[in-house]
């Protein structure tokens, strides 16, 4: 016979451990539920149960009583990845609903836009490039820039326009810009020049009571050269809607004139108290915005053409310029502030018409900024709203811009160095890559922003 070292040695050579727990608490051997005022009478079966339960006995008690009362309480199956057997999907759009809930639902990252996304405060990178318009500057003042919507952001069409009576077309580059066309008119000095859209097709305007509007594609020019049922003499300020489909031009006696693209006809018109000196369109084309010689900031609604929101500006003198985003509107005056509002506050009212008219609302602006000393004759707002630039055309280098995020104007730029002389328009390119600026001298200066750079 094997002694017990053998045996021992047996279970080694086999592979076989028999461990031992090291120590053992015989007071947790039995637990009983019945003891005292115990909280542990929940987790009897029945009344009548009195026996005592082993720890691990215990341990399945306590496993179900959280699991009973955690589903009655909060459902925290969602958690959980179904399976595949009970996933039900009816057609390919609840099909492709849930592969992209379960990416959503399966990772940690942030749902949030990158911090990469957002411009740094305080210090703007931004380089000279050759001036836009340098194969063929402009003979007088720099009246208009715009860039085409629809254009490769990396290499944007441009126009420029001024009183030299000429329209010019620019590709827009890094290194070097190249003048694609140019067109005169004899009969107008040029004071305003939209695209209309992506359509490829221009709406020119000045101090003459019709105006112009010109196919680049095709190389055809039509005169329009009254609008019917209106008397003004003068069509020099406009705005076009985003897709191009609507002109709003100012019109006397505080009316916004509006003509279709398609048609040029009048079909509708908008009525403010004073003069009108400012109109943009909202990012999405549903709401024109307007102000003027009172100091109010009117809003209508395109489709109904009622006016849905009026306030008073926060400055209190006559209007000079307007510009949208979708977060935020800027409201420039001729004492030089302008003022920052939230877009958020106008969607989260719901006011009707009879309470508006029975008094001016009150806005309490986000921001006033006084950098500049003159008029705020232009504000602009970048493509995704998180620079706005202002400039007065009676200060020289009277440009500044704004990080709208903190509401802090960039200190690095411009410096006492940049050239930029009286500003008379400014435009950022589509995605924002560029910034052009067009001055006195007929240069039409041009920066890239190094953020939005690819």
């Amino acid at each position: 016979m094997k002694g017990d070292d053998d045996s021992d040695d047996e279970d080694e050579d086999s592979g076989k451990v028999h461990s031992a727990p090291a120590w053992e608490d015989p007071d947790d051997a039995t637990i009983k539920l019945v003891d005292g005022s115990s909280r542990l009478k929940k987790l009897r079966n029945s009344r009548q149960e009195t026996q005592a339960l082993s720890s691990h006995e215990l341990e399945q008690r306590l496993r179900q009583r959280y699991e009973s009362s955690s589903h009655a309480t909060a459902r925290t199956d969602w958690a959980a990845e179904p399976k595949e057997q009970q996933k039900i999907v009816t057609d390919d759009n609840d099909e492709e609903n849930y592969d992209t809930a379960l990416d959503i639902f399966s990772t940690s990252k942030s749902l949030l836009a990158s911090s990469r996304n957002q411009v740094p405060p305080n210090i703007l990178d931004i380089v000279r490039c050759p001036d836009a318009n340098l194969t063929d500057p402009n003979k007088a003042v720099v009246r208009c820039i715009d860039f085409h919507p629809g254009s490769d952001p990396e290499q944007p069409l441009m126009l420029t326009a001024g009183l030299d009576k000429t329209l010019r077309f620019f590709q827009i580059g890094e290194e070097k810009s190249e003048k694609i066309h140019g067109i005169h008119f004899p009969q107008m000095p040029i004071y305003n020049a939209s695209f209309l859209g992506d359509t490829g097709k221009v709406v020119l305007s000045g101090r003459r009571n019709f105006f112009y509007m010109y196919d680049l594609v095709a190389g055809k020019v039509d005169l329009i050269p009254k609008i019917h049922g209106r008397d003004e003499r003068s069509w020099e300020r406009h705005t076009v809607s985003p897709d191009g489909s609507l002109i709003a031009f100012v019109g006397n006696d505080g009316y916004v004139v509006l003509v279709d693209s398609h048609s040029k006809q009048c079909i509708g018109t908008l009525k403010l108290n004073g003069s009108v000196r400012a109109i943009t369109f909202t990012p999405d084309g549903s709401c024109i915005v307007a102000s003027g010689s009172d100091g109010d900031i009117y809003r209508w609604d395109v489709k109904s053409r009622q006016c849905i929101e009026r306030f008073a500006n926060g400055d209190g003198t006559i209007t000079s310029s307007l510009s949208a985003s979708s977060t935020n509107l800027a409201v420039g005056a001729e004492s030089g502030v302008v003022n920052l509002y939230s877009e958020y506050n106008y969607r989260q009212q719901s006011r009707s018409r009879a309470s508006l008219l029975n008094g001016i609302q009150t806005k309490t602006p986000l921001k006033s900024i006084m950098n500049l000393h003159t008029s705020a004759d232009k504000v602009q707002f970048n493509s995704d709203g998180q620079i706005l630039a202002m400039s007065s055309q009676r200060e020289q280098h009277g440009l500044k811009l704004l990080h709208v995020p903190t509401r802090t104007v960039f200190s690095n730029w411009p410096t006492g160095q940049t050239p930029l002389g009286y500003v008379w328009d400014m435009k950022f390119s589509p995605r924002s890559k560029f910034l052009a600026i067009g001055n006195d001298k007929g240069k039409c200066l041009l920066y890239k922003i190094n953020h939005y750079h690819n």
